[in-house]
């Protein structure tokens, strides 16, 4: 009887857990970035505000998706993302975009260039979410490549002054 009872319990608990609200929620989230950067090529320049603006999703599945639009130097390149855990990087403007599902509740948008990769490393917390841009240079490389849809521009770190994450 003893036996029963605790195969009960733990039945009802693993059916709890995999039927739950937030097991089968989609986490549906905008984010945005806010900041300047400078460059010396093709021209020197400073002080050049960047924004980075996207929707996406966080599916129960594994699977993500997300479009962020990076605009600097008046001309924007927008990125796509679209993945599960393990998936190649697809065709991006100017390099390779991937996601990289690290969790339930995380994702990482990784978007490769020449010089650099612009990673944004979500997590989705209940209600709330949050969002870090991290760009990383590649060993060797000493400046930062932005794509603005036709050229290559040569800069610093980018200064990131406003970030900002919601859920939808």
């Amino acid at each position: 009887m003893r036996v029963e009872r605790a195969f009960a319990h733990h039945v009802i608990l693993v059916l709890a857990l995999v039927f739950s609200s937030d097991a089968l929620a989609q986490a549906k989230f905008r984010i945005g970035f806010a900041g300047q950067v400078d460059c010396d090529k093709p021209s020197a320049v400073k002080n050049v505000p960047v924004r980075m603006e996207g929707n996406g999703v966080l599916n129960p599945d594994g699977s993500a998706s997300a479009d962020v639009t990076l605009t600097a130097f008046v001309l924007s390149s927008t990125i796509h993302f679209l993945g599960r855990l393990g998936a190649p990087p697809a065709s991006a403007p100017g390099g390779t975009s991937q996601v990289r599902v690290a969790g339930r509740d995380r994702l990482r948008l990784i978007w490769n260039l020449p010089n650099n990769q612009f990673v944004v490393n979500i997590q989705v917390k209940g209600q709330s979410c949050s969002a870090q841009l991290q760009p990383i240079l590649k060993p060797g490389k000493t400046q930062y490549t932005f794509f603005d849809g036709r050229t290559y521009h040569y800069c610093g770190r980018p200064r990131i002054a406003q970030s900002s994450c919601q859920l939808r």
